[in-house]
């Protein structure tokens, strides 16, 4: 038996045959062009099979799936229009007289060798990607298998990674798990594997070298351990914790109508992160109290940038399925970043610190007018709530609101009605936002703390940075101590309070962020229901006190070993 330690992305257990997947394919032969006829014909090759995958994509995104999946895809579809990536292929055709497969392929090497130079979570991204989308064109070109077809049984598959396409391409119930070689947090895959609920392990090494197809395996994901030819005790004791899994699954599905009190009488709020309306019924199914995150970037992302009316029609819809459970918070376009759309985002040495979120829809307020319009125009049907991206500090935020009040007074004299007193609140994602946070209260109705983006301002480490995976720590000292301050700051102020963010759906952090004043917590769909059950098990005294405990640690280490700790007690009582 070999054992190899990962770490997880999304818990679970699973047991069964292993199907091995690598992407180190034989290099494409380079039978050269014999001259510039032939190479113009190779080039006639390589834009049609273009227009061949670009199509593939775009059938994808009408077949329907999460948001997610279609933003993946549409970022994909760009990628193969990239007017660097086609003029490097053209060069190699037309001036070397590559063929076209082989052209494609050293294009795709160059980019993924310079971007591996860059060390950012949205490079990471990018690197798949260009993988993705240089094997689809290749494949056309070939007339090879682009997808490997999965065995009827589920398997677990170990693979050096797992391209997106592949994924949305596979049927999740063919998957029993996933373990990656490398990959970060903030991948592709990683998104897709938390939405569709599969069991995943990233950072196992060369677990795909060790592992081969057809071998018998056994995963447990909550722990990020890959057990390879595992022996009868540890497939039974797998297996037993397969069962107790799905027990306390089938347990908290049918909690999803009780509210998130703990034992001691404090109500907790949960809401759900969603983007569009495809996570609608998952989320109202395990009992989403309203949405704390509405994600709009999909409304320029697509082919069809979304009208004035229609953006309308798609935050009514929204409002409506949770009318009777609580409002829905519409986060204006955070675009930049990861989230490129043609003709609309720059080229940046540092897009995460770039132009992005407010500063984008400051400087396109034309685009901002319109989103602004619509959500005023959507508050005079339904209960919404408004909430800014990545404020940095008064003056932004203070432009901001400036700008909205000029959009309502534009409302007015038009007779357009609105809720005069829609909640609008501002997120804290950005550190020297929660150090004034005792300014910024005095401006608006609510905080909406982002805790992926302020963890990763806040002690400098990318998420999706798989070298430097191991240092990002949510609960890190400097992260607490923010955390207390904005909370701290809100309850001075008597303004709403609310976490969005990734730590407000991890089990270990959740009874820390309970414990310092959180009491309205917004995440992903599928953490709803362990998030109640955990609430519905615990006192929230307890919390304050693993709080003061934890505020005075001096590390992480100290720190992760606290909320371990407490959790064993809440096993044991």
């Amino acid at each position: 038996m070999e054992i190899l330690e990962g770490k997880s992305v999304f818990g679970g257990f699973a047991h069964g045959h292993v199907l091995c997947l690598r992407h180190d394919r034989p290099a494409v032969a380079d039978d050269r062009c014999a001259d510039d006829g032939e190479a113009v014909v190779e080039a006639g090759r390589f834009h049609r099979a273009c227009d061949e995958v670009v199509d593939t994509l775009h059938a994808l995104m009408t077949k329907g799936g999460s948001d997610e999946e279609v933003a993946i895809l549409e970022a994909q579809s760009l990628m193969v229009r990239d007017p660097e990536f086609t003029r490097l292929v053209e060069d190699l055709i037309l001036k070397e007289h590559h063929n076209a497969a082989h052209a494609v392929e050293c294009a795709a090497h160059r980019f993924i060798a310079t971007l591996s130079s860059i060390d950012s979570p949205v490079t990471r991204e990018n690197i798949s990607d260009i993988q993705d989308i240089a094997s689809r064109i290749i494949s056309v070109l070939t007339k090879e298998d682009f997808i490997m077809a999965l065995p009827d049984e589920a398997s677990i598959i170990i693979a050096d990674t797992v391209l997106p396409s592949e994924l949305l391409a596979w049927d999740s119930r063919q998957v029993a798990a996933l373990c990656l070689d490398g990959g970060g947090q903030a991948s592709h895959v990683s998104i897709l594997a938390r939405a569709l609920g599969i069991p995943c392990v990233i950072g196992l090494g060369d677990a795909s070298h060790r592992a081969h197809s057809g071998q018998w395996a056994a995963l447990d994901a909550f722990e990020g351990r890959l057990y390879l030819d595992p022996d009868d005790g540890i497939v039974s004791k797998v297996g037993s914790l397969m069962e107790e899994h799905r027990a306390e699954k089938k347990e908290m599905e049918e909690d999803a109508v009780l509210p998130a009190i703990t034992l001691d009488g404090v109500r907790v709020e949960l809401e759900c992160n969603i983007e569009g309306l495809d996570f609608v019924d998952m989320a109202l199914r395990n009992g989403a109290e309203g949405v704390g995150l509405f994600r709009t970037e999909f409304l320029l992302m697509r082919d069809h940038v979304y009208s004035e009316d229609e953006q309308v029609a798609v935050y009514l819809a929204a409002a409506r399925a949770f009318r009777g459970r609580g409002p829905v918070t519409i986060r204006t376009y955070d675009m930049g970043g990861d989230k490129v759309v043609k003709d609309l985002t720059r080229k940046e040495e540092n897009p995460v610190l770039g132009w992005r979120a407010v500063r984008f829809c400051m400087d396109r307020k034309d685009i901002f007018r319109t989103q602004l319009r619509a959500v005023l125009r959507a508050s005079a049907q339904e209960k919404v709530r408004l909430m800014f991206p990545m404020v940095s500090g008064c003056d932004e935020l203070d432009d901001v609101l400036l700008f909205f009040e000029s959009v309502k007074e534009g409302c007015r004299k038009e007779g357009i009605a609105f809720d005069e007193h829609m909640e609008v609140g501002t997120m804290i994602e950005v550190p020297s936002a929660a150090v004034i946070s005792d300014i910024l209260a005095r401006k608006v109705d609510f905080f909406s703390v982002g805790t992926n983006d302020l963890t990763q301002y806040t002690i400098a480490v990318d998420r999706g940075n798989e070298k430097t995976a191991g240092l990002y720590k949510e609960y890190h000292p400097a992260m607490l101590r923010l955390l207390d301050m904005t909370a701290r700051n809100a309850a001075s102020a008597g303004i709403g309070l609310a976490m969005c963010g990734e730590m407000a759906g991890d089990p270990l952090a959740l009874p820390l962020v309970l414990g310092l004043g959180y009491r309205t917590l917004s995440m992903n769909p599928a953490s709803l229901l362990e998030a109640r059950h955990l609430i519905r098990h615990i006192n929230m005294a307890d919390c304050q006190a693993l709080a003061k405990k934890a505020l005075d640690m001096q590390s992480c280490r100290d720190m992760e070993r606290l909320l371990e700790g407490f959790h064993a007690e809440i096993g044991n009582n």
